[in-house]
């Protein structure tokens, strides 16, 4: 049921909401990086009462004890801590690059965040408004949830920090102590599993729910029936243990459940949002837990699209892109991304109404490809969008695809789309001309759809207005001295032969080593914001860029010390 909303803003550009919270006194807020704003809603979400300006985007938010903690990033990360009463701001503290997830634990006074680029995760004492302890993670921590007895802090880790070439390739979640502050484990999910985004804590205390992409990638990307490329998952993780018990796919036999993205549970369900296909699923929590464990083989559990027959039901939203989501306790509050429509879910009678928040919203063909990339109905059967194999707006996933435009057999890394429009050919085999013919040929070998122009020029339009990361390597915007020594080495080695220009890529085809697949040999990628798009080389094998220079010697023809590969490495990172 639609109902009425009273707008207090003029501006009809896009909110995009990136996170919500529930207030005790009964306000939704919401924060919106379309306006770099903190909006508060009416607890039925018909009437905007209240806006706090920021001044960078908002990453995420949280509200406790009358306060509003939000993580914002531009050029800096920062937690910024407001009063909910009237947006009066106590502190900014810089946590560090991609700042994000905050979790308030005011009973020891502490708020933790998850730096995204910096690959850690903050402690700040809201007292003294200081980073007090910081923890290194693994690759892109994103989301962070305290267990119930306060012990642990439980950390996804967006993308898989390893080679690609391996026999298990998957991303994981992190155990911290919060005595000590150390990561204590790191859990390894399922065979293909990336895009980690966000996690949850049972109410019982006795797991954690993670919901992540399922990448099928020791397949050929043929076809998409039943899963063959991507499905979309819910991991189940054991908090006593701190094991992976293991893996519930969200999809169907003939209908997929692309972009998953939010999970909330409380005693009776978990919630799932799936942005690609614009529903939210409602599992019955104890029925999956029970009928989970009684399970001999679990390990089948990650292939059986049939295993949530009974115990979900799959509930479609108004509007195009839910993706964070909030639980009150009495209602499911669920906003979309890309059309600023509020959905609000009653579990105990099924009712849903969904409030325009911006009407008379305009797009730009920018925020109209942005759309079109993350919107599974552009695929067969609603497996995947764009965003499944380059998710965090159009980089890489971290893994090897067998596509077919190349032959069968010969995986490759998959690529950033950062520059991939200036800096042509695409793939890494070079085998798209363009990236304007790589964007529709991937519309119609790998999503099954056929794109009309005037969308396929809007996804154009996107890819190209993308900016990069400043380097978390960088110190003040600058090189640092040990990046500087790493400069004069590689002008020494002429790396810069290759990888010169404003993109470091002289666009051309070379023949590397003995194993060479094509006549004309591999594509010279970008360099830009390269700290980010690892595993490295045309099939992943080096895990980081000091691999490609000590292992591989990719450009190196002398001899050179351990040092001089460090500055180099630091360099190459820091573009």
């Amino acid at each position: 049921m639609s109902l009425p909303f009273n707008p207090v803003h003029a501006d009809n550009g896009p909110l995009f909401p990136t996170g919500i919270a529930w207030s005790p006194d009964g306000h939704i807020v919401m924060t919106e990086k379309g306006l770099d704003r903190i909006a508060l809603y009416s607890s039925d979400g018909k009437k905007l009462t209240a806006t706090y300006d920021l001044d960078s985007p908002p990453t995420g938010v949280a509200v406790a004890e009358g306060k509003i903690f939000v993580t914002t990033f531009g050029s800096e990360g920062k937690l910024h801590i407001m009063d909910l009463a009237d947006g009066k701001e106590h502190a900014s503290i810089e946590t560090g690059s991609g700042a994000c997830s905050p979790v308030p634990d005011l009973d020891r006074g502490k708020v933790y965040v998850c730096n995204r680029f910096r690959n850690t995760v903050s402690e700040v004492d809201v007292r003294s408004a200081e980073v007090t302890r910081t923890v290194r993670l693994m690759r892109e921590p994103v989301s962070a949830a305290m267990t119930k007895d306060g012990r642990y802090l439980y950390v996804t880790n967006f993308l898989p920090a390893q080679r690609a070439d391996a026999g298990h390739v998957s991303a994981c979640v992190s155990v911290i102590d919060i005595k000590t502050f150390r990561r204590i484990k790191d859990i390894s999910l399922a065979n293909g599993s990336n895009a980690v985004r966000n996690i949850c804590m049972s109410p019982d205390g006795n797991y954690a729910y993670v919901c992540h992409n399922l990448g099928r990638y020791t397949v050929p990307t043929s076809q998409l029936h039943q899963g063959w490329m991507n499905t979309s998952a819910l991991s189940i993780i054991d908090i006593r243990e701190h094991e992976l018990l293991g893996t519930v796919v969200t999809d169907e036999p003939e209908r997929g459940a692309a972009g998953i993205w939010d999970v909330e549970c409380d005693e009776n369900n978990i919630y799932i949002s799936h942005s690609g296909t614009h529903e939210i699923s409602v599992i019955r929590q104890k029925e999956m837990i029970r009928k989970f464990i009684d399970t001999q083989d679990r390990s089948a559990i990650e292939y059986d699209l049939t295993f949530l027959k009974g115990i979900r039901t799959r509930i479609d939203m108004e509007g195009n892109g839910p993706r964070a989501i909030c639980l009150s306790g009495e209602k499911l509050y669920v906003p979309t991304y890309f059309a600023d429509i509020l959905n609000v879910y009653d579990p105990i009678t099924g009712r849903l109404d969904s409030i325009d928040l911006n009407p008379g919203r305009t797009e730009t063909d920018i925020d109209k490809g942005e759309k079109y990339f993350n919107d599974a109905s552009n695929c067969f059967q609603g497996w995947q969008s764009c965003n499944g194999c380059h998710p965090g707006d159009g980089r890489a996933d971290g893994m090897n695809w067998d596509l077919m435009n190349d032959g069968v057999g010969n995986p490759k890394n998959c690529k950033s789309l950062l520059f991939s429009h200036v800096t042509p050919p695409s793939m890494i085999s070079g085998i798209r001309s363009s990236a304007e013919w790589a964007v529709r040929a991937g519309f119609k070998f790998i999503q099954f759809f056929n794109i009309s122009e005037e969308d396929a020029a809007c996804v154009d339009a996107y890819l190209k207005s993308l900016e990069p990361v400043p380097s978390p390597y960088l110190v003040d915007g600058e090189l640092s001295e040990k990046a500087k020594k790493g400069k004069e080495i590689y002008h020494e080695l002429k790396c810069d032969d290759c990888h010169g220009g404003g993109y470091y890529t002289d666009l051309q085809m070379y023949r590397i080593g003995e194993d060479i697949e094509f006549d004309q040999g591999w594509d010279t990628p970008t360099l830009r914001e390269c700290w980010r798009t690892a595993p490295y080389l045309f099939d992943g094998r080096a895990a980081t860029m000091q691999e490609v220079f000590e292992v591989h010697r990719h450009g190196i023809d002398r001899k050179i010390s351990k040092k001089e590969i460090e500055a180099l490495t630091e360099y190459v990172n820091s573009l």
